[in-house]
């Protein structure tokens, strides 16, 4: 028997007709190895129905908006984040948003981050985890990563492929070199110095920070050795005399999704960081409605987390990490593990 719709679905993607139409006329069809989907607003109310998700934090994702015309992802960037506004005052209650910027262009990005967060209020900001081959602890990004800490900004990770990589490893692409593209970006972050600069950005990785949870213990016995040369091979100094421990709390102040990662990464989530850092996502939108559903099936059969833990995932966290949700929704919406 279902309850009331009740969570709060982190990583839930946008794909505008509008976008479709502005890439299908550059030869682009889709991402990776899909094709667009028919993807409606109203599309995606059945979804959240159908997995009693009572708002979804919105988000484009890849291939993004960057083709190399820097006037064409400035335009993609402000269209798309216009049409979750408009999908915000539409279902006042049912959607929020993370703001996409045109990266590498890194005063269009300063730009659409000003006029998406303060005008159009949206709630953070999405960004891919490379773009025309720079990694999020490029130098080039550091007045971005200055004004995000400045705002305390929530940045939702998305790991991404170009449609030149996508046609060259196809299937691997998501499957395979995704949760390497999400670590590679974290490590990134750290090594570079950016992750302790910066200690008021609230991180979200999607799929569960790819193989992070895995890697950590390898990721930070290294630090020692390579502070400074980040995975960019761009070398800069880290913020002050950080040690393996302090690298690996770094790690665990970040936000995990549940997006896919199934009973072994949920294990490996709650002894890496704990519940707390936990939030629910279903990658919908790019994900048919039975991957979703699985999704949701094996967080409810995971019996690590007690019913409280449960009810932080699902609504709880996110409610913590998104103010504005706050103002709307109760943290404590009892959750019973029932089916989606």
């Amino acid at each position: 028997m279902k309850t009331q719709n009740h969570r709060v679905d982190i990583h839930y993607h946008i794909i505008p007709e509008p976008y479709v139409q502005a890439l299908t006329n550059r030869g682009i069809t889709g991402s990776t190895f899909v094709k667009f989907p028919k993807w409606t607003p109203e599309k995606a109310l059945k979804q959240m129905d159908g997995n009693l998700v009572e708002t979804a934090i919105t988000s484009l994702s890849t291939p993004g908006v960057w083709f190399g015309d820097s006037d064409l992802a400035r335009r993609l960037s402000r269209e798309c984040n216009e049409f979750q506004a408009q999908m915000m005052a539409d279902q006042p209650g049912r959607f929020r948003s993370l703001a996409f910027l045109p990266l590498p262009d890194v005063d269009g990005a300063l730009a659409e981050l000003e006029y998406a967060l303060d005008d159009l209020e949206h709630d953070g900001v999405v960004l891919l985890t490379d773009t025309d081959g720079q990694y999020l602890g490029h130098p080039d990004y550091e007045e971005l990563f200055a004004e995000l800490n400045h705002r305390g900004s929530v940045v939702f990770i998305h790991p991404h492929n170009d449609p030149r990589q996508s046609r060259r490893y196809g299937l691997f692409s998501p499957l395979l070199e995704w949760p390497i593209h999400t670590t590679r970006a974290v490590m990134d972050l750290l090594y570079t110095g950016r992750l302790a600069r910066y200690p008021n950005i609230r991180y979200v990785l999607a799929h569960g920070g790819g193989t992070l949870p895995i890697l950590a213990h390898r990721i930070v016995a290294g630090f020692e050795h390579q502070k400074g040369g980040g995975a960019s091979d761009q070398r800069m100094e880290p913020s002050g005399e950080m040690g393996v421990q302090d690298a690996y709390h770094l790690l665990q102040r970040l936000f995990y999704d549940t997006a896919g990662p199934g009973e072994a990464h949920l294990a490996a989530l709650q002894e890496f960081v704990g519940p707390s850092q936990v939030v629910f996502g279903t990658d919908g939108g790019w994900t048919p409605p039975v991957q979703t559903a699985q999704t949701i099936k094996e967080v409810l059969a995971y019996d690590g987390f007690d019913d409280r833990q449960l009810l932080g995932i699902e609504r709880g966290n996110a409610i913590d990490l998104f103010p504005r949700l706050g103002k709307n929704l109760n943290p404590n919406e009892p959750s019973k593990r029932t089916g989606s």
